[in-house]
C-alpha cells in the first residue's frame, strides 16, 4: 500500500496528472473514485478547479460554506464526513469537503431566476450520482463533466431511511444510492422498493429513450451560402406561416410541433429554440386496464339523435361563390346568448388573396437556390435514416419483442383512401352477383331503356344473354391490367362489370331504381370482413355530384333505411371535378349551381337539424371531403385575377384543378366555423393530388389541404417535399394503383418519404380494380415489405400514421394509440398498443424538431444581418459576424423578416 501511495505522489509530483484532469478510470459513462487519499484530494481539487471556471453563476475561488436556505433546512446534499468508526483512506478530508459542498450549494440562478439546485456527488460510489425532482418525470444522471445546475434529490419518506446503511463501491443500485446531512441524521437515500409490474406496464415506465443517435459535431450547413441560407429559411417559414393561416381558418389540424416553432420565429425566442427545453423524450405509463384497447360498443340505432340542437333563424346566400350568413330580418337581434353571438361575423377568405399567395408559393418552389438547400437537406435526411437503420434496428426490434400480445397483425390500421363502389374484391363482387341471381332475380331493379318499363334482374340478364354459369372472374372484367396505364378513360371503364353500364348502376350505386339495395348489402358484407378482422378500418367515398341539390338527402336517406354503418367505417364524401360534364347535359347552367346543390344542404341542416333529420344523423359518420378525376388532364383556363367568378362560369370548359380546389375549400371553411360555433364535429379536406398533372396541384394543396391521396409528384419538387415535412402533412399512397395507372411500382417515392420522415401511410384505392385477397389493405403492406424490405418496425411506423391521418375521432383514437397520442414525440407514443418502438418515435421528433430549429435559427440571424437603420448608406454586403458576437436586438415579426429577405 504504502509502495502504492508512494509512486502516486512522485507521478503527482512530477506532473504526470494535469490540473483540469481528475484521477480516474474512464468507461462510458462509469467513472471509478481513486482509492487512496492523496488521489481523492487530486479529484476534489480539479472537480474545484473545473467547476468554478465551468459555472455560469461567477462562484469565486475562496468560496466557504456558509449556509444556505437549503441547507438550513436540511436539503443541502453535501459530501459526507466520515463517523469516528470509518476508515480515513476511504472519504476527502474536512477542508476539501467543505470547498466542494460550498461550491455545489444552492444559489441564485442567473439564467432563470430560481434556486439552482446542487449537484451530489458520492465519495463512495463508483457511479455518478443520479438525482430526481419530486414530482417530474425526468431523471438525469450527472458526472463530473456536468454543468453546476442539477437536479434535485428525492427526499420523500419512501425514498429515505434514517440510519441506513453506507452503500458499497460495488453497489447494485447502480448509482441510484447517495449520502446526504440533515438535522444531524445520517440519511441513506435509496430508490423505493420495486413492486410487481406487468410486463406491459413495465414497458411504458418513465424513461429516458436511449439509442444510438447520429450527430453532427458542428453546422451542418457549412456548404450552403449564408445568403442563400438565409433566404430559404425565411421563404421557407413564410409558406408554412401561409398554410397555418388557411388551416385555422378552416378550422383544420395543423402540426403542433410546426406551430410551436414557428411562434419562437414570430417572437424572436432564441431561449426556447434551446435543445434542452424539450421535454418529449420521456415516455408516460399508461396500463392497458386503466384504459381498454377497444373503443366501447354502439348500443341501439347507430343514427338515432339523443340531442337535437335548437334552430337559428339565419338566411343563406353565395357571394361570388362562397356562403354568407345573416340573420332573418324578423328575428331578434344578433345578441349574445351565454357568453357567445347568436351567429358571429366569421372570417373569409377571397379569392384574389388565395391568388395572391398561390403566386408567392410558385415562386418559392421554382426559386433555384431553394431547391438546392431542400434537396440537400433530404438527401441529408435519407442519410441519417440509413445510419439510424444500420445502428439501431436490433434494439427496435428487441424493444418491439418485449411487448406482450402486440405484432403488426393486431394493431390498429385505417385505409384512409378507399372507394366504395370498389371496396371489395373481384372475387367477393362476382359471387354476390352470382347470389343475387338466384335468390332475388324477381326484384325490379332498372328501367327498360326503350319502352320505359320496369325490369325484373331476371329480364335483365335475359337482356344482356347472360347466365349464372356463364359469369367468372374473366368475363367480369373489372381488374386493371396492362391496357390501363396511363389511360384514365380505360380504367373508368373497368367499373363496369362484364363492360354493362347497368349492371354498375344496378350494383355500385346508391341512387338507382330499387334505391341501392344491392350495393348496400355488398358493402355491409365488406364491413362484416373489416369487423372480423378487428383491427382493420376504412375511410370509404361516397359520391355527390352536385347536379341535384336532393342528394345529400337520397344519400342520408339510403344510410340511415338499409343501416349500413360498422364502428370500423367513417365516410368521405368525394366530389368529382365534372362541371362540364353536366353542363353539356344542361343539369346545371354555371358553376354555381354546382356548389349551390353540394353545400346548401349542409348549411340548412347545420343551422336548423329538423329541416333534415337523416341528413343530420348520417353527418355524425362523415369526416371530410375528396375532391377526384384524371388529374392528367390539362387545364384550358390559369388561375388568374381575370378569372371570372363561380356566378359568372357559364362556358363549357371545366375550371381549373386549383379553381376547384379553392371553392370547396372556402365553402367548407365557412360551414366549419358553423359547425365550430354550434358545437358540431368539423370536416378535413383531403383531395386526391399529386398522382399526375401539374406541381401545382400540390400547391394548392399544401396551402388548403388537410391530407392529400397519392403525392407521387412530390419526388419532382424537392422545396414542395421538404414542406410536406415540415408541416407533417398527410399522404395516403397506394403503390398497387399507381403501378396499374401512372408509376411502376419499383419507382414509387413511397419508401423515400418514409425513410425521410413524411407523415405517409398505405391505402388501397380500388381494391376492385388492383387487389386478389379478402384482406386488400394486408395485401398492400405485404408487397410492400417484401419488395422494399420492410421492417416489422416501418410496417408498425406506417400502422400508426394511417390511424393519425385518419378522421375518426380522437376518443377513438386514444383506446388504439394510447391517451396521449395527440402530443409531440414519445410522450404520443404508447407502444403496448402501436408496437412502435419508442427509438423509433424519438429519432422521428429529434430529427425533425433538429430541422425545424435549423430554419427558425437561420431566420433570427437573417434579423441580426440586417443593416443597422443609422447606417442606411453603408454597402449592403458587410462583414457578417458570428452569432455568438452578435448584439441582441428586440425581435420582429416574421412578415417584416420575410419582406426584408
Amino acid at each position: 500500500m504504502e509502495d502504492k501511495i508512494n509512486t502516486t505522489s512522485k507521478n503527482l509530483q512530477r506532473g504526470v496528472h494535469k490540473a483540469d484532469s481528475a484521477i480516474f478510470n474512464e468507461r462510458g459513462q462509469e467513472f471509478d473514485m481513486p482509492l487512496f487519499p492523496i488521489e481523492r484530494n487530486e479529484l476534489a481539487n480539479s472537480l474545484i478547479e473545473r467547476l468554478r471556471n465551468r459555472s455560469p453563476l461567477g462562484i469565486p475561488p475562496d468560496v466557504v460554506d456558509g449556509g444556505t436556505n437549503e441547507e438550513a433546512a436540511g436539503g443541502a446534499a453535501r459530501f459526507h464526513l466520515p463517523s469516528s468508526s470509518g476508515s480515513e483512506d476511504e472519504f476527502l478530508d474536512k477542508q476539501t469537503l467543505e470547498k466542494l459542498n460550498a461550491l455545489l450549494s444552492p444559489a441564485p440562478s442567473a439564467v432563470r431566476g430560481t434556486l439552482t439546485p446542487p449537484i451530489r456527488f458520492s465519495p463512495t460510489g463508483r457511479r455518478p450520482v443520479r438525482q430526481t425532482v419530486p414530482g417530474s418525470d425526468e431523471c438525469k444522471t450527472f458526472d463530473v463533466n456536468d454543468e453546476t445546475e442539477g437536479m434535485l434529490p428525492d427526499t420523500s419518506p419512501g425514498h429515505c431511511q434514517p440510519g441506513g446503511p453506507r452503500a458499497s463501491s460495488r453497489s447494485p443500485v447502480s448509482g441510484e444510492v447517495f449520502e446526504r446531512t440533515a438535522q444531524g441524521i445520517q440519511l441513506t437515500c435509496v430508490p423505493p422498493r420495486e413492486t410487481p409490474t406487468s410486463a406491459t406496464v413495465a414497458a411504458t415506465q418513465p424513461s429516458i429513450v436511449e439509442y444510438q443517435r447520429v450527430c453532427i459535431g458542428s453546422d451542418d450547413t457549412y456548404a450552403v451560402p449564408m445568403d442563400d441560407l438565409h433566404e430559404a429559411a425565411l421563404a421557407l417559414l413564410k409558406a408554412m406561416e401561409l398554410r397555418k393561416k388557411y388551416m385555422n381558418l378552416s378550422k383544420q389540424a395543423h402540426a403542433s410541433i410546426t406551430t410551436r416553432f414557428m411562434t419562437m420565429a414570430r417572437l424572436g425566442s432564441r431561449d426556447q429554440l434551446d435543445p434542452r427545453n424539450d421535454r418529449m423524450y420521456y415516455t408516460a405509463q399508461t396500463p392497458m386496464g386503466d384504459h381498454p384497447i377497444h373503443p366501447p360498443e354502439t348500443e341501439g340505432d347507430p343514427f338515432h339523435v339523443k340531442y337535437w340542437p335548437c334552430a337559428i333563424p339565419a338566411r343563406l346566400s353565395f357571394v361570388q361563390g362562397i356562403a354568407h350568413l345573416e340573420l332573418a330580418e324578423d328575428s331578434h337581434s344578433n345578441g349574445p346568448t351565454g357568453d357567445r353571438p347568436l351567429l358571429p361575423n366569421f372570417p373569409t377568405v377571397s379569392l384574389q388573396e388565395f391568388i395572391q399567395d398561390d403566386c408567392l408559393m410558385r415562386s418559392f418552389v421554382g426559386s433555384g437556390p431553394l431547391k438546392s438547400f431542400c434537396y440537400r437537406r433530404l438527401s441529408f435526411l435519407s442519410s441519417k435514416f440509413s445510419l439510424h437503420v444500420l445502428l439501431n434496428e436490433s434494439r427496435e426490434s428487441l424493444e418491439q419483442k418485449q411487448v406482450p400480445h402486440r405484432d403488426f397483425y393486431n394493431i390498429r390500421k385505417v385505409d384512409t383512401h378507399v372507394h366504395a363502389a370498389s371496396c371489395m374484391n373481384q372475387k367477393h363482387l362476382l359471387r354476390f352477383i352470382k347470389k343475387c341471381f338466384r335468390t332475388r332475380s324477381n326484384e325490379l331493379v332498372c328501367q327498360d331503356k326503350k319502352t320505359g318499363k320496369p325490369m325484373t334482374l331476371k329480364q335483365l340478364m335475359d337482356h344482356l344473354k347472360l347466365t349464372v354459369y356463364d359469369l367468372n372472374i374473366d368475363n367480369l372484367d373489372v381488374h386493371a391490367d396492362r391496357n390501363t396505364f396511363h389511360r384514365f378513360d380505360k380504367f373508368n371503364a373497368k367499373y363496369n362489370p362484364i363492360g354493362q353500364s347497368q349492371l354498375r348502376e344496378v350494383f355500385l350505386k346508391t341512387d338507382n331504381y330499387n334505391n341501392g339495395a344491392f350495393f348496400a348489402h355488398v358493402l355491409k358484407e365488406v364491413f362484416s370482413d373489416l369487423e372480423e378482422s378487428k383491427y382493420q378500418n376504412a375511410e370509404p367515398r361516397l359520391s355527390i355530384y352536385g347536379r341535384s341539390i336532393q342528394e345529400w338527402d337520397d344519400l342520408s336517406t339510403w344510410a340511415i333505411d338499409f343501416k349500413v354503418y360498422s364502428p370500423n367505417i367513417r365516410w368521405v364524401i368525394q366530389i368529382p371535378r365534372l362541371y362540364d360534364i353536366y353542363h353539356s347535359k344542361a343539369a346545371i347552367i354555371s358553376f354555381q349551381d354546382m356548389i349551390t346543390n353540394i353545400f346548401q344542404p349542409l348549411f340548412e341542416v347545420t343551422l336548423n337539424p329538423r329541416s333534415h333529420p337523416k341528413l343530420y344523423a348520417f353527418l355524425e359518420y362523415v369526416i371530410g371531403f375528396d375532391s377526384v378525376d384524371d388529374e392528367s388532364k390539362p387545364d384550358t383556363t390559369h388561375m388568374d385575377m381575370n378569372i371570372p367568378t363561380p356566378e359568372n362560369w357559364t362556358k363549357k370548359e371545366n375550371p381549373p384543378y386549383s379553381y376547384y380546389i379553392f371553392y370547396l375549400y372556402a365553402n367548407i371553411a365557412r360551414l366549419n366555423q358553423l359547425r365550430a360555433h354550434r358545437g358540431m364535429h368539423t370536416f378535413a379536406l383531403r383531395p386526391h393530388c399529386g398522382e399526375a398533372g401539374s406541381a401545382s396541384h400540390l400547391i394548392t394543396a399544401f396551402l388548403l389541404a388537410s391530407s392529400i391521396n397519392h403525392g407521387l409528384l412530390l419526388r419532382k419538387a424537392p422545396v414542395l417535399q421538404y414542406l410536406y415535412y415540415l408541416c407533417q402533412i398527410g399522404i395516403a399512397m397506394s403503390p398497387l394503383s399507381n403501378n396499374s395507372l401512372f408509376l411502376e411500382y419499383h419507382r414509387n417515392p413511397l419508401n423515400n418519404y418514409l425513410a425521410r420522415g413524411l407523415n405517409v401511410c398505405l391505402s388501397t384505392d380500388d381494391p376492385l380494380q388492383f387487389h386478389f385477397t379478402k384482406e386488400p389493405l394486408m395485401e398492400e403492406y405485404s408487397i410492400a415489405a417484401q419488395v422494399w424490405k420492410l421492417s416489422a418496425t416501418d410496417m408498425c411506423e406506417l400502422a400508426r400514421n394511417s390511424v393519425l391521418i385518419s378522421g375518426f375521432p380522437d376518443f377513438v383514437k386514444s383506446h388504439w394509440l394510447g391517451l396521449n397520442f395527440w402530443e409531440e414525440g414519445v410522450r404520443g407514443n404508447d407502444i403496448a398498443r402501436t408496437n412502435l418502438p419508442n427509438i423509433r418515435v424519438a429519432y422521428r421528433h429529434e430529427t425533425l424538431t433538429e430541422e425545424l430549429r435549423l430554419l427558425v435559427t437561420a431566420a433570427l440571424e437573417a434579423r441580426d444581418f440586417q443593416p443597422h437603420p443609422m447606417s442606411a448608406g453603408s454597402p449592403v454586403h458587410q462583414k457578417q459576424v458570428h452569432p455568438s458576437e452578435r448584439p441582441h436586438l428586440s425581435p420582429k415579426p416574421l412578415t417584416e423578416l420575410t419582406e426584408e429577405a
